[in-house]
């Protein structure tokens, strides 16, 4: 591995999120956050859903399963927030920024607006 990371869509993370509790946060490759929601949500579900639910889900209506749907949907929402936030750590390293004030460059400028320094890139063997 070289350290480097792709950028990940926020929908697909609430998406998997929304299908297994969890899956989103390791998509993200936030392990110990998807154990986590993982565990509360068997928590949640052992302590505020009511047994004959648990052993016959057909029968469960909405408000015996409301605690546990109400645990995914935080988990997906959690998913789609790291994966956007993700990104924009992404977009904030790729960034070329100034040698001497370290303020975002534009490519097509040759020195710094910020500070009016001679703009260097790596490119340049000198």
């Amino acid at each position: 591995m070289d350290g480097r990371s792709s950028a990940k869509r926020p929908w697909l993370a609430a998406i998997l999120t929304l299908l297994a509790t969890g899956l989103g946060q390791v998509y993200v490759r936030r392990w110990l956050r998807a154990v986590g929601w993982v565990a509360l949500s068997l928590l949640v579900g052992v302590a505020f859903v009511p047994e004959s639910a648990l052993v016959n889900p057909g029968t469960a209506g909405l408000r015996d399963i409301a605690p546990v749907a109400a645990v995914g949907l935080a988990s997906a929402i959690d998913a789609y927030a790291l994966a956007t936030r993700h990104n924009l750590r992404l977009e904030a390293e790729r960034a070329v920024r100034c040698s001497n004030c370290y303020r975002e460059l534009e490519a097509d400028l040759a020195f710094c607006p910020w500070c009016g320094i001679e703009a260097t890139t790596g490119d340049d063997p000198d």
